[in-house]
């Protein structure tokens, strides 16, 4: 999931070269005390084309989505060079009210209504080559534009998986960020004590894709570490030269995606029932490390990239046969990417720690004038592979494959884009097995802050997290926005 969401449109990709970073506050004279507010109104609708039913049986066909949202931003001067900035959101989807379907408490929960604070961060210079920032934020990692390798910082929200502006996607994090400034480098060290992970699409969503082996939905407790337990620790060093870039990367983190822990229930109790598994049974995070580089070449109108990391002490779910098969147990639960072909009864057990290591090539092309093209390839390894694995769903070897092309019309006020991301199950490029998600959509400037999109997502089905329940998912999408 967090490879699908890793980001269709990235804004905050870095393509010249000039020894400047543009992530440093500006710390040209102004007024004390000066403020900005600012923001954005919209409404924003989803249709399913066809009709369906999620998981837990709740129908999904026609209207999903009727939303009302707003957001204010609040921008000031502390002094002289000090800045603060906060970011407020709200919506209120209509939807729920308007339809009769039996929805989970879950998705009630998740999708009618929210009130959040995104970012909220204070920063500045505390010497000539030395800034500070320190609050939620959002901090971009490697080079990439549609898949992730380095950015491992912030969680995704992944709530309406294809459909967020890139701007939702990534959830700021409480941190503390320095950064040092060392002619073309900027060295910068990172602490988080917020432990946010990926709003991932809940219980009773027609994408909620933990599945048992009958295609029933399975529900787990998920345990996660407490603010300023085990505090993330990062760094990072990235120099920008004439015509190219290198980013060095290090963190210490909570692991976004989790594994299920069944260590806990008693494999020897013939009178267990599936209901007794998913009680014992919880979803937790590792502690791992990253070790990884980027970089980015521009020679002409093309832009070349690569990325590369290995993630140590990445804690997997072995999954185990049973000797006696358990009579009131009748499924498997899938706690990894497909959904495994078992031959009697088997069931997840405890975790273990492996190696993994995710390479990405990519490359984009600008060179004609209001377009752009772009391909990016990523393969991922677990290292000491073994069946207790294949048998939780993991894969030795995945790979995933993005290409983007955007086009703008009408002196750029119309703006077009067909987006596609193919996910697969045997490591080979291009190949859909594990599914795919394909986009077509529309931005046009009514007037001066005023936008209205739309456009179709279509979902591939695969072996893959979500797409092993998202086939039928296909939906048309519009929105009109005012941003003030």
């Amino acid at each position: 999931m967090d490879d699908l969401m890793g980001g269709f449109d990235d804004i905050d990709a870095v393509v010249d070269t000039v020894p400047v970073d543009p992530t440093r506050a500006d710390t040209s004279p102004a007024e004390p005390g000066m403020w900005e507010v600012g923001g954005m109104l919209s409404a924003s609708a989803s249709y399913n084309i066809q009709d369906h039913r999620s998981t837990t049986g709740t129908d999904y066909g026609g209207l999903s989505k009727l939303q009302l949202r707003g957001l204010l931003t609040i921008d000031g001067r502390l002094g002289a060079d000090w800045r603060s900035h906060v970011d407020i959101s709200a919506w209120q989807d209509l939807a729920y009210a308007y339809r009769e379907a039996d929805y989970t408490q879950d998705v009630i929960d998740a999708y009618e209504k929210e009130l959040e604070i995104l970012d909220g961060w204070v920063g500045g210079p505390v010497s000539a080559s030395t800034d500070v920032k320190i609050g939620r934020q959002v901090a971009v990692w490697g080079f990439a534009d549609n898949l992730r390798v380095l950015d491992i910082l912030n969680p995704l929200d992944n709530l309406e998986p294809g459909l967020a502006d890139i701007e939702d996607l990534r959830r700021p994090v409480g941190m503390l960020r320095v950064d040092q400034y060392a002619g073309p480098w900027r060295l910068s060290a990172y602490a988080t004590p917020e432990h946010r992970f990926s709003r991932n699409p809940p219980f009773g969503s027609d994408f909620y894709s933990l599945v048992d082996s009958e295609g029933n939905a399975a529900r787990f407790r998920n345990v996660r570490p407490d603010n300023f337990e085990d505090i993330d620790l990062a760094a990072s060093a990235i120099g920008r030269f004439s015509g190219w870039d290198l980013s060095l990367h290090a963190a210490r983190f909570w692991v976004d995606e989790p594994y299920l822990d069944a260590s806990a229930f008693d494999r020897s109790d013939t009178g267990a029932t599936e209901e007794d598994f998913q009680q014992a049974a919880v979803l937790r995070h590792s502690r791992s490390n990253l070790f990884g580089f980027g970089v980015q070449l521009t020679q002409g109108g093309w832009l070349l990239k690569q990325e590369a990391a290995v993630i140590d002490d990445l804690q997997l779910t072995r999954t185990t046969p049973l000797e006696q098969p358990l009579p009131l147990l009748n499924a498997l639960p899938i706690v990894g990417a497909l959904i495994p072909d078992t031959d009697g009864q088997a069931l997840p057990e405890d975790a273990r720690p492996v190696r993994r290591y995710d390479a990405l090539l990519g490359v984009e092309y600008f060179g004609l004038a209001d377009t752009t093209f772009s391909l990016e390839l990523a393969a991922r390894h677990i290292d000491d592979f073994g069946p207790d694995l294949a048998r939780s769903g993991y894969l030795e070897w995945a790979s995933e494959s993005a290409a983007r092309v955007t086009r703008e019309f009408m002196n750029q006020r119309l703006r077009l884009n067909l987006i596609g991301v193919v996910f697969n199950a045997d490591g080979q490029f291009w190949r859909r097995s594990g599914g795919g998600i394909y986009r077509l959509d529309a931005t046009y400037e009514l007037a001066r802050g005023v936008q209205v999109a739309g456009g179709v997502l279509l979902y591939d089905g695969g072996r893959q997290q979500p797409f092993n329940v998202a086939e039928d998912n296909d939906r048309l999408f519009g929105e009109v926005r005012w941003q003030f």
